[in-house]
């Protein structure tokens, strides 16, 4: 066994950008059937080795190995022929094609599967079903894949990252990149199950911030700071807290939110009455104070995403009304909302929230043009302080606000599209949509210390969290959403011993 090479090896691989090293001097190795975990704060170097892996990018330095050949990836085809797949955190399917188009498409002109334009769609849709069955997924290869569930989304993209050359030599790769961050708890089950089938013929890196998941699912964890690897250890024994301290070298601080404070006086900062909006949620009512913190919690599907771009003026009610401060809206349109005071930090920060090749400056300025502008004109240099400014309170790396925020991890993109909202002296009610989706534990508790300051300057807050321990932590008040409905109400502040299990019994 010993004899058998691994099915990666790394010796010494850095990557360079100007004067950041995003990778520096890693040194690793997998063996067939493993399952390691991949962690480490926003902008540690996780996605930029993940990109040399994939082909995407090249090392400066270093060696790579696959199955003993010594490997160097020009572009993305080259990893796949090697054997190495990868299933990206934004799903990157062909919806209008059928699942076995999918799966096969990279693969379509491989001999009998197509030829000179013409494909043999029997032999597709055959192929694809082996690699289907061959990863125990109970799917049909001609189900279109607009018309699947997301999980059943997710079980494509294992697929086609599995379907790999059929000639190739040696063990494949799969690579995880932040699987579960939009997966409700019985879509994580499906998907470790379908990890734990993975094993039996193929190697898989898990990349995740959900440290109990890291834990719970791989045999190895791998810790990156700084662009480095800073540890390399079984998960056996291994808690949440010392992973932390190996990714930040400081010790989780989860403050609890002050649930005692009475209510500040006069109306109510945002409330809703019976609002209902066909198909998606029904006679919803509900009020935020300012200074509290609302949590709307369900299932996918229970309508709370709706619901909260309806606060926005994003999505039309039916029926039902909105006040905001005690005067009640009709109407309702974003720019509408945006002048009342209104925020919102949408899901999918990439496609709503910002826009990747505008520098951090105009990205801040997008919501509240005026606070850089004298008279009719924006001034540059009053952008460049506000952002500056915003910067250095969030820690957005690299502290540079010209570089496009594209180019941005993913935590520090959430940071500078949460302070374009929160750069408004008149802020009265901020909506969040997963606001900590993606992060790293250190990224997230400064999103949340942002919240709770908002808060403490009378702002009220809309909280569609990620997880129900974020609900409890953060919330005065929880509601959870079922089907449309408000099923249950849980005042925080007089709530005693409430346990997550409670409340997913209310969801589902």
């Amino acid at each position: 066994m010993t004899d058998v090479p691994p099915v990666l090896k790394l010796t010494e691989i850095s990557r360079t950008f100007g004067k950041i090293k995003a990778v520096d001097s890693v040194s690793l190795e997998i063996r067939k059937g493993e399952v390691i975990g991949l962690t480490g704060e926003n902008g540690a170097g996780k996605t930029t080795l993940l990109k040399i892996l994939s082909g995407i990018e090249r090392p400066d330095e270093g060696r790579m190995e696959i199955n003993g050949q010594v490997a160097n990836f020009r572009r993305p085809t080259d990893a796949l022929k090697a054997g190495i797949g990868i299933v990206h955190q934004e799903q990157s399917l062909f919806t209008n094609l059928t699942v076995a188009e999918n799966i096969e498409h990279q693969n379509i002109d491989r001999s009998g599967l197509g030829r000179f334009g013409i494909q043999n769609w029997g032999r597709i849709n055959r192929s694809a079903q082996e690699v289907l069955d061959k990863i125990g997924v109970r799917l049909d290869p001609r189900a279109r894949v607009g018309d699947l569930s997301f999980v059943d989304r997710q079980m494509v993209e294992i697929a086609r990252a599995v379907s790999v050359d059929p000639d190739m030599a040696g063990t494949p790769l799969v690579i995880l990149d932040e699987p579960t961050a939009v997966l409700e708890q019985a879509e994580v089950d499906v998907l470790e199950r379908e990890i734990r089938k993975l094993r039996e013929f193929a190697s898989v890196i898990f990349v995740s911030h959900r440290l109990d998941e890291v834990l719970r699912i791989c045999d190895r964890v791998l810790v990156m700071r700084h662009g480095a690897l800073t540890s390399d250890r079984s998960t056996e024994g291994v808690t949440k807290d010392e992973l932390f301290r190996a990714m930040v070298d400081e010790t989780p601080r989860l403050s609890k939110r002050d649930r005692a404070a009475p209510p500040q006086p006069g109306p109510a900062a945002i409330a809703v009455s019976g609002l209902t909006r066909e198909g998606k949620y029904r006679d919803v009512s509900f009020s935020v104070r300012p200074g509290e913190i609302v949590a709307l919690v369900g299932t996918n599907g229970s309508g709370r995403g709706s619901l909260a771009r309806t606060l926005f003026g994003a999505e039309t009610s039916d029926s039902g009304t909105i006040e905001v401060a005690g005067t009640r809206v009709g109407g309702w349109t974003i720019p509408r909302a945006v002048a009342a005071g209104l925020a919102y930090v949408p899901a999918e920060r990439k496609v709503e929230g910002m826009i990747g090749g505008y520098p951090g400056t105009r990205n801040i300025a997008l919501a509240h043009p005026e606070a850089a502008r004298s008279g009719p004109f924006l001034r540059h240099a009053k952008m460049a302080r506000i952002a500056q400014d915003w910067f250095d309170r969030l820690g957005v790396s690299p502290n540079d606000i010209r570089q496009p925020l594209g180019q941005f991890s993913g935590g520090n993109q959430q940071k500078v599209v949460l302070a374009k909202w929160l750069n408004n002296p008149d802020l009265k009610v901020l909506i969040l949509d997963h606001p900590l989706r993606g992060l790293d534990v250190g990224v997230s508790q400064a999103v949340n210390r942002e919240i709770r300051a908002a808060c403490d300057t009378g702002t009220a807050v809309v909280l569609i969290p990620d997880t129900i321990e974020e609900a409890l932590e953060m919330a005065d008040e929880i509601l959870v959403l079922k089907d449309g409905e408000v099923t249950a109400r849980h005042d925080m502040r007089t709530a005693d011993g409430l346990a997550v299990q409670e409340i997913v019994a209310e969801m589902i």
